[in-house]
């Protein structure tokens, strides 16, 4: 088994037919990194016939005009002479300026081709296209641009982070600590990672208990106060919440918000003016009406809401801020529409009920990246 030690080929500006974009069948999975000079990353999840395929690979693109056109820069693609799945890879720049790439790696194996005991039957994934998808441990790898502003992306080689599937942007807290919610699905608790060196190393911890779920996708935010609100994608009509009174040291198991929300991606942070910004699908069923909420006191109230999209299918909300905006993309229909869209609003816009301008910047026949 090799997820851990053998990172996956990144491929730079490939030209191999097998990654063109008219030939997708699957499509999904975006994430967003805006640069200190304002370039534009969009990451996503393709390859194969839908989520997990060991045909699976991971897609970074760029854009410098604000967003009006992207071009490839990086394939990831998912190792099968090793079985090793490449997934769900995740963007974002470091206080530093530097662009992290991260993606997740697990092991696979060919049915009845033993070691079919590393199994876990509860997988809701299982088999698929004669594949088993058993490694419910995760690892993420990374690859680092120090300059991504450069007229040359240069990147360092692949680094091991630690176990546990990083999905969602990490949080920097007031005193210069970094939380990541790796999680995994073999415990009963949130894992999560803490760095006290700016990233260089990590610590792994554990945190209070789900509430029903089985892909936690937490995010979370520091209060005025010094408490950090998390919350967690759950199965229950709602997120799921937990809190944090010493730094994120220790969390509270999880208890229902009063957000509602189905089971799947959400996005929620700080924003470089002060509120709190909510992105997610605002219905307790269903993957439809992606909103946009504000909250000026800490999350304690949204009374700022705009919901830019109300159709079904849609989901996994990124974000990121540049230069008074804010940057969204999302999916819809991943084997079926297979569209990527980006949004850049401000935050006058959802105070003001603006109609926000979506565009679709990646779509089987339709775009070219």
């Amino acid at each position: 088994m090799y997820a851990e030690t053998k990172p996956c080929k990144v491929l730079y500006k490939p030209n191999d037919e097998k990654y063109s974009p008219d030939i997708r069948r699957f499509q999904g999975c975006p994430t967003i990194a805006v640069t200190k000079k304002g370039r534009i990353f969009l990451g996503w999840y393709s390859g194969g016939t839908g989520e997990p395929r060991i045909e699976n690979y991971n897609i970074l693109s760029y854009s410098d005009d604000n967003g009006k056109t992207f071009k490839n820069l990086l394939i990831i693609p998912s190792d099968e002479e090793n079985m090793i799945h490449a997934l769900d890879i995740q963007l974002y720049v470091s206080s530093d300026g530097a662009l992290h790439v991260v993606w997740v790696q697990n092991n696979a194996i060919r049915a009845g081709v033993g070691a079919k005991e590393n199994w876990c039957t509860d997988h809701p994934m299982g088999i698929q296209e004669g594949v088993i998808f058993f490694d419910l441990k995760h690892s993420s790898w990374e690859v680092v641009c120090q300059d991504p502003d450069a007229d040359d992306i240069i990147f360092d080689e692949p680094k091991y982070v630690f176990n546990g599937f990083m999905r969602c942007k990490p949080l920097t807290l007031s005193n210069g600590n970094i939380i990541t919610f790796a999680y995994d699905q073999l415990t009963a608790n949130h894992g999560y990672n803490i760095s006290y060196d700016g990233g260089k190393t990590w610590e792994k911890r554990y945190g209070g208990r789900k509430l029903k779920t089985f892909f936690d996708e937490n995010m979370a935010y520091e209060k005025k106060d010094g408490d950090v609100v998390m919350y967690s994608r759950c199965e229950l009509g709602c997120l799921a919440k937990g809190v944090s009174l010493d730094g994120g040291l220790t969390f509270s198991d999880d208890t229902e918000s009063e957000i509602e929300a189905p089971a799947t991606r959400f996005f929620i942070s700080r924003t470089p003016s002060g509120r709190v910004i909510l992105v997610h699908n605002d219905d307790k069923k269903i993957r439809k009406n992606m909103s946009i909420w504000l909250s000026d006191d800490d999350g304690e109230s949204w009374p700022h809401k705009v919901c830019i999209d109300e159709r079904s299918a849609i989901s996994y909300p990124d974000v990121d801020f540049y230069d008074g905006k804010i940057y969204l993309t999302y999916d819809r229909e991943r084997t079926g529409a297979k569209e990527i869209f980006l949004a850049v609003f401000t935050e006058d816009d959802i105070i003001n009920g603006r109609p926000i301008d979506v565009k679709i910047v990646s779509k089987p026949g339709l775009t070219s990246i």
